[in-house]
């Protein structure tokens, strides 16, 4: 019996070791070029669609961690680690433990692969909040006499977060010899927002034709900050429907579940196993919560 025990093992161990021989990771290295940028030729390695970075180095602790981490994360001995500690889990240990290290750890390759994605989504949140006083503004300098490259390095040095930064690469750009078309242009495809995308081509249209720039980034301000309006608005009604749900499943749902297993265990005695009440109530029902909360983040609007 133990002989033939160990025969399985060693076969199952054998088939991942040639799996991963069969497995080329050659190319997928995290390597650091000479400016300091993450080379994320790894995802598309990995069949992961992750849109080119430019992240510099060590720009956070968590960024240095991450960094580490994506070494031994492609590296084939952890993964074939991984694999034969599912597979062990798998022998000696009950269903459930087995799902929950393969849901933690899948959770975990696609968070450290698609954190460079959050993170620049995450960077111009609040961008899109002062773009309608920006322009405002910008509009008052044009009226009051300035050209537009004084407006511009004026909004770069008014405190108007993601958008100043934007503004000080764009004219550091054209300081060094790049036109002011092709700066603003690669700023609204490197930003998504359509208030920026409009002021920029309504720029460069002033630029190329002429026209009242100041009276059309007014009309613009004031569209934006309509849109907003409209969209706080259907989001709230939409946050009022979700609000039913949310508490349903939250509170509810683990109440009325735990009190008819109690129920069921009187009659016809252990309906669930121990270690499935346990996962169910400290895994199931917390990550419903965390997912509805998320999905409710994810709805809300992008002003």
């Amino acid at each position: 019996m133990f002989a033939d025990f160990f025969i399985l093992i060693g076969s199952i161990a054998l088939s991942i070791v040639d799996f991963l021989k069969n497995l080329s990771f050659d190319k997928v290295r995290i390597e650091k070029n000479e400016s300091g940028y993450i080379d994320t030729e790894i995802f598309s390695k990995l069949n992961i669609y992750v849109e080119p970075q430019t992240l510099s180095k060590s720009e956070t602790g968590f960024d240095h961690i991450r960094d580490e981490l994506l070494k031994y994360m492609v590296d084939r001995r952890i993964m074939a680690l991984l694999i034969l500690l599912g597979v062990i889990l798998m022998i000696f240990c009950s269903f459930e433990l087995v799902g929950m290290y393969f849901v933690i750890t899948i959770m975990a390759y696609i968070f450290i692969l698609s954190y460079p994605k959050i993170k620049e989504q995450r960077g111009y949140s609040d961008l899109n909040q002062g773009l309608p006083y920006a322009l405002r503004h910008m509009g008052i300098e044009l009226k009051s006499g300035k050209g537009l490259h004084d407006a511009l390095i004026t909004i770069k040095n008014a405190d108007y977060g993601s958008l100043s930064k934007e503004l000080n690469r764009v004219l550091e750009e054209v300081k060094f010899g790049k036109s002011t078309e092709d700066s603003l242009l690669e700023m609204a495809h490197r930003v998504n927002s359509e208030g920026l995308t409009r002021a920029t081509y309504q720029i460069i249209s002033t630029l190329r034709v002429g026209g009242n720039l100041a009276n059309s980034l007014e009309i613009i301000a004031q569209d934006i900050s309509f849109d907003m309006q409209i969209r706080l608005k259907e989001y709230s009604q939409k946050l009022n429907s979700f609000i039913l749900i949310y508490t349903f499943i939250a509170i509810l749902a683990p109440v009325i579940s735990l009190i008819m297993l109690m129920a069921g265990s009187t009659v016809m005695g252990d309906i669930i196993s121990s270690e499935l009440l346990f996962v169910i109530y400290t895994i199931f029902f917390p990550l419903i919560v965390v997912f509805m909360g998320l999905f409710i983040k994810k709805l809300e609007p992008k002003i």
